[in-house]
């Protein structure tokens, strides 16, 4: 592995092009992202250290306008480089993608759950990086005045953006939920059941509200681009996929261990989604 320091400065970026910062410790994997770009509108700035990375952002958080991360690095993983840009409210809206290789064995999928992700493996691995992040890089500053314009609120249009690029995320916190629940099953804890399953009907009922409206918007935009269309049908899938679990949720009349099966059942389906490991489950495949 090469440790070979960040080989780019300001002076030499060109203003005209939009920023992309890459971040990977194998320097044939900048080299192949350089390439890959070489006739776009993106200039690539990389990063072998993701440290580095981590403070010119610090210093710098308009500076990029999509990240392209490897997971597997020595010292810093790339889901705690996503974790620290997503804590930042200055960056957390940056669109994230992680390319990695250990992705196509199974190993650490749980760890990139907040991020939509790439296989280096890929047949096509530039049109999925482009479908993947570039499509969202080059539309999401035209959604956000359409936006704008229709009067919705900054942090409305903050979380449902969240919500298209990072689904994932509510999912798992909606998974930590369930993981509650179970635990109070098993301590036949009637009470921290109750709480439990109220707080997760109140999150469940905030992403609800706050993206139906926003996509109710995005179905009259005057300009019904692919990408709009795109996400209204992610945004409505995502919502009823919610509203399932609120639906069964609010009807419980099973036995305690009857309503551990189907607690079970719940995380299983929540694992699929926020992996997107099948067929049905998989978001960002929904037509």
């Amino acid at each position: 592995m090469n440790n070979k320091k960040h080989n780019g400065n300001l002076s030499e970026q060109p203003s005209e092009k939009a920023i992309l910062a890459v971040i990977d410790d194998e320097q044939k994997w900048l080299k192949v992202y350089k390439r890959m770009f070489r006739n776009s509108n993106y200039f690539v700035d990389t990063y072998s250290d993701p440290q580095i990375f981590l403070d010119t952002i610090a210093k710098y958080p308009n500076k990029f306008a999509g990240i392209i991360c490897d997971i597997k690095m020595p010292k810093i993983s790339g889901h705690e480089v996503f974790e620290t840009i997503k804590k930042n409210p200055r960056t957390r809206n940056i669109p994230f993608l992680i390319v990695s290789g250990v992705l196509t064995q199974n190993q650490n999928l749980s760890k990139v759950q907040p991020s939509a992700y790439v296989s280096k493996m890929e047949d096509n691995l530039r049109a999925k990086i482009f479908e993947e992040l570039i499509e969202v890089v080059e539309n999401w500053p035209k959604i956000r005045q359409y936006l704008y314009t229709q009067n919705v609120a900054e942090e409305d249009i903050n979380f449902f953006c969240q919500f298209f690029i990072n689904y994932q995320t509510f999912f798992n916190e909606i998974l930590k939920y369930i993981h509650q629940m179970e635990q109070a099953c098993i301590n036949s804890d009637d009470e921290a059941m109750a709480q439990t399953t109220e707080r997760c009907m109140i999150f469940m009922d905030d992403i609800h509200n706050r993206c139906m409206s926003i996509i109710f918007l995005m179905q009259e935009c005057p300009e019904m681009t692919n990408f709009i269309k795109k996400i209204c049908i992610r945004g409505r899938s995502s919502v009823n996929m919610i509203q399932n679990f609120q639906m069964i949720l609010s009807e419980k009349t099973y036995s305690n261990n009857e309503f551990q099966e189907f607690l079970q059942d719940c995380r299983e389906s929540l694992q699929k989604i926020i992996l997107g490991t099948e067929q049905g489950y998989n978001l960002r495949e929904v037509d």
